[in-house]
This record gives structure tokens, C-alpha cells and sequence, in this order.
């Protein structure tokens, strides 16, 4: 019976974020698309930095001089973060597929 809820009958792995990962996978092989896609998330990456400061002074003047409690606009300061970071992560990633592709194209000097 405890072998039925082990991490190794039940993969959590399989049903989640599959669509996500096959659309950036198919994109990120794709340089057309690529190309497209690292100026969005770029953009994307800027939006979610104004916000995620924005919200963070917020909080933080909430903190100083607000008299209730601030755990929600923390709360939202923090996943703001964390979409600016992961945004930050995706165009990374992209940008170094592409140099590894355009040196790849490159014939190597002898």
C-alpha cells in the first residue's frame, strides 16, 4: 500500500507544464521564432522589473508608514520577482541557444 503513493508510481512531472515546455522547446529550435521571442521576453523582462520595483517601494513605504498590515502587497512584490527573474531566465536561455547556433554556422579558422 505506501508503494502506491510513492514518488516513483506517481511521476508529477508527466501532466505538468507539458504544453509549455513543448511550445518553448518547438520555438526555441526554431530561429525565426527565436528571434522574435528574445525580443519579447525582453520586453517582457523590463515590464516585469518596472512593476516588481514599483510594487516593492510600495510595499515598502507600506512597511514604514502604513499603519495595517502589508503581507499582501509583499506577497505580490515577491511573485512580481519572481516573474521578472523567471522572464530573465527564458532570454537567457534563448540568447545563448542562439550564439551556440551562430558559431556553430561558422567554419573554424586553421
Amino acid at each position: 500500500m505506501a508503494q502506491l503513493f510513492s514518488l516513483g508510481h506517481f511521476a508529477p512531472n508527466k501532466f505538468m507544464f507539458n504544453k509549455s515546455d513543448r511550445y518553448f522547446d518547438e520555438m526555441a529550435a526554431d530561429p525565426a521564432r527565436r528571434g522574435e521571442a528574445i525580443i519579447a521576453y525582453s520586453k517582457q523582462r523590463n515590464m516585469f522589473y518596472i512593476c516588481a520595483m514599483m510594487i516593492s517601494a510600495s510595499a515598502i513605504l507600506e512597511f514604514c508608514f502604513g499603519g495595517r498590515s502589508s503581507a499582501g502587497i509583499f506577497f505580490a512584490a515577491a511573485v512580481s520577482w519572481s516573474m521578472c527573474f523567471k522572464a530573465g531566465s527564458d532570454l537567457r536561455l534563448l540568447r545563448a541557444i542562439d550564439r551556440l547556433e551562430k558559431g556553430s554556422d561558422e567554419k573554424p579558422v586553421a
